[in-house]
């Protein structure tokens, strides 16, 4: 039968040193109170004078004292280490945020300023963040043209991010960039939550556009003073304000036609004006994409702030805590402790009793 404790067993040496130190002190600290105790009362009878001076006196009536406490000691470090052993089917609640994720899947995306791609480093942006909150619920937006909920609202973070790994410009069939259909499908997705849940929660709720802001069709700005009302938003941008040379998509060769100056490319800069709007209007944070994680660091202790809500609770068979067996020795040698120290008088005047009885006696006979 194998026990676990709360830390893992590369641990154990540390954690077994940190305890060993802690009994060790307790013991020295509870002997030296009992010396000093023993050294007042030896500066008015001498040590090996006191039993036959002093009625019902005995040192060994105070020794359960010193391991009553030292084993409560002992057993409350076990408590606090919670042991575990023995498995159980257990019914796990567990309480998280939700993140719906809104990236940006438009042919600007596939711009190099930021290597490999903005698209790659969006992703990478992504998984970083999904790795500091392994608690939440993620969900998944792709848009372009139009959007598609790749990814519903979901606990599965290996699902989510086989999601995010496979998308790409052409995760979404209609060409262009409506930043405001993302904005809208967003709240589409938490109404539904709302509906199903019977309450209304945005501070439990956080939406993270990636984008680089090239809004070709609709008016995000406008649109995202409704979001705010369903959650807080955090807008990162991809790429660089300097902007980096890209190919005119097809779609749009198509549709328009070949550009009246015959280029074939045109530069796609990052639009922070449009993106630091669409924030302050929902009462959001802009942050733009560094090439560390920083920017997800501030993202998530931004996030910090929100609340967590309770989900539907599951069964898993585990290994079951078993903390009470050692926290109840440890109760016991406390409330021992206590007893005995109630009982000590009582012991002394019954050694009391039996000393004054034989002079007593003599008495009677002389």
């Amino acid at each position: 039968m194998g026990i676990q404790f709360a830390f893992s067993t590369a641990q154990w040496p540390m954690y077994g040193l940190v305890g060993v130190v802690i009994v060790l002190g307790v013991a020295w600290m509870v002997y030296r109170l009992d010396g000093r105790r023993s050294m007042r009362l030896h500066q008015f009878v001498e040590a090996q004078l006191a039993p036959r001076l002093l009625v019902g006196y005995d040192e060994k009536v105070r020794k359960p004292l010193f391991w009553f406490t030292v084993v409560g000691v002992l057993f409350l470090l076990l408590t606090l280490s919670q042991p575990r052993w023995g498995q159980s089917w257990m019914d796990v609640n567990r309480t998280s945020r939700d993140i719906l994720v809104l990236l940006d899947t438009s042919e600007s995306m596939n711009a190099d300023d930021l290597p490999p791609t903005r698209l790659d480093r969006a992703k990478q942006k992504i998984e970083a963040l999904a790795a500091l909150c392994p608690g939440d619920r993620f969900g998944l937006v792709a848009f372009s043209g139009s959007t598609i909920l790749q990814c519903p609202l979901t606990l599965d973070h290996g699902y989510f991010r086989t999601l995010v790994h496979a998308s790409t410009t052409d995760s979404v069939t209609t060409e262009g960039t409506d930043i405001e259909a993302a904005i809208r499908a967003a709240a589409d997705v938490f109404e539904e939550e709302i509906e199903e849940a019977g309450e209304e929660q945005r501070h439990t709720r956080a939406v993270i556009l990636l984008t680089d802001g090239e809004e070709v069709t609709g008016d995000a700005v406008a649109a995202a003073d409704v979001l705010g009302d369903y959650a807080g938003i955090y807008v990162m941008g991809i790429g660089d304000p300097n902007g980096s040379v890209v190919e005119y998509p097809q779609w749009m060769m198509r549709e328009a036609g070949p550009p009246p100056d015959g280029q074939k490319t045109h530069l796609s800069v990052l639009d922070e004006d449009t993106l630091i709007a669409l924030a302050h209007e929902a009462g959001g944070v802009y942050m733009r994409t560094t090439p560390h994680n920083g920017d997800i660091e501030r993202i998530h202790q931004e996030m910090e702030g929100l609340s967590t809500q309770a989900q539907e609770g599951e069964l898993r068979f585990q290994q079951v805590n078993r903390y009470r067996w050692p926290l109840s020795v440890a109760v016991l040698c406390f409330g021992a402790e206590g007893l005995w120290m109630v009982l000590m008088p009582w012991l002394r005047k019954r050694r009391m009793a039996k000393g004054t009885k034989p002079l007593v006696e003599a008495l009677k006979n002389a």
